[in-house]
């Protein structure tokens, strides 16, 4: 016979793993989200007959909402409770993607894009604060942080092959219907069975650094997609590098000597920290851009299919 201790323990070992499979699922769904969108470029501007710098907003609303929000994301989930915002963030996603699949123009798609990104930007660093509490023991937490991590690069792996069959198959708007049964597993298994959590302590919201590098970002995002299509002397372009100056510059002088600021500054002080920040961004940087050129070139110039085939290899040539 089984002892009641023994039974706690496996209880309590299927709970974490439930966990870990929600938080799991739920970083799953955030990157898949921005993968699997690049195969389907080419279709989507045919469809809703729209130009190059509009299908680069619908790749970049995503990631400049999901950039700008990520640290904002951990902290309302340590203010009003991780799960709480983690249900929130795959709300948003189920959303943004219901938007998306049912848009009619490239504007509509732009917005549903700029949902998806918001609810990852909430959901992400929460699953990870939940993994953090979840598991006491130094050991299992990086094992189950690990496992949460190589989620991401899942997600990369896959993603674009999912993306591809899909929009062969079913056509690009499935791409987006795919990912709306995901998100509702994902919330109702967080809602069911992961424990509230918060940590208010010492914890904040930074509004006015929050503001400032949403207009930072936006306003670069702007002036770099729309400034080969309009002119980087018009006008509204250069009043729009202006305003990523200034609010740069206002972001930085508002975290001066903060520690509760949305990006403390003394971390820059660290040299360690400040090489691996320049290497990532220039990966991360160099990434998208092939992520968004590379199918759209061989689409539209080669002949390729979305999906991976011998034929399409072929048809490459």
């Amino acid at each position: 016979m089984v002892s009641l201790a023994a039974r706690t323990r496996l209880a309590a070992r299927r709970s974490t793993t439930v966990i870990l499979f929600t938080m799991c699922l739920g970083v799953f769904i955030a990157q898949l989200d921005s993968q699997v969108v690049n195969l389907a470029i080419k279709h989507i501007g045919s469809d809703l007959n729209a130009g190059i710098s509009q299908l680069q907003w619908v790749m970049d609303s995503y990631n400049l909402f999901y950039a700008t929000l990520l640290l904002t994301g951990g902290t309302l989930g340590d203010l009003y409770g991780r799960v709480r915002i983690f249900a929130i963030g795959i709300g948003l996603i189920v959303l943004g993607s219901i938007v998306c699949a049912v848009a009619s123009d490239a504007m509509v798609l732009i917005g549903g894009r700029a949902l998806t990104g918001i609810g990852s930007a909430l959901e992400v660093p929460t699953s990870l604060a939940i993994l953090t509490v979840t598991y006491a023991d130094a050991k299992q937490r990086a094992s189950a942080i690990g496992i949460w991590a190589g989620c991401n690069g899942l997600a990369l792996a896959v993603g674009p092959t999912i993306g591809g069959l899909l929009v062969d198959a079913a056509g690009w708007r499935s791409i987006f219907a795919l990912v709306v049964p995901v998100s509702v597993a994902a919330m109702a298994l967080a809602i069911k069975a992961v424990p509230e959590s918060s940590d208010p302590k010492g914890r904040r919201l930074d509004p006015a650094g929050q503001t400032f590098a949403i207009a930072a970002l936006a306003a670069l995002s702007f002036v770099t997609i729309e400034g080969p299509h309009w002119g980087f002397t018009a006008p509204t372009i250069l009043v729009l590098a202006a305003v990523f100056v200034v609010a740069s510059a206002l972001f930085v002088y508002g975290a001066r000597g903060r520690k509760d600021a949305l990006v403390p500054l003394d971390v820059f002080s660290q040299r360690e920290f400040s090489a691996a920040l320049a290497v990532a961004g220039m990966m991360t940087f160099g990434m998208y851009a092939m992520l968004f050129l590379t199918p759209l070139y061989l689409q539209s110039l080669g002949g390729a299919s979305p999906s991976p085939s011998a034929s399409n290899c072929c048809r490459c040539r």
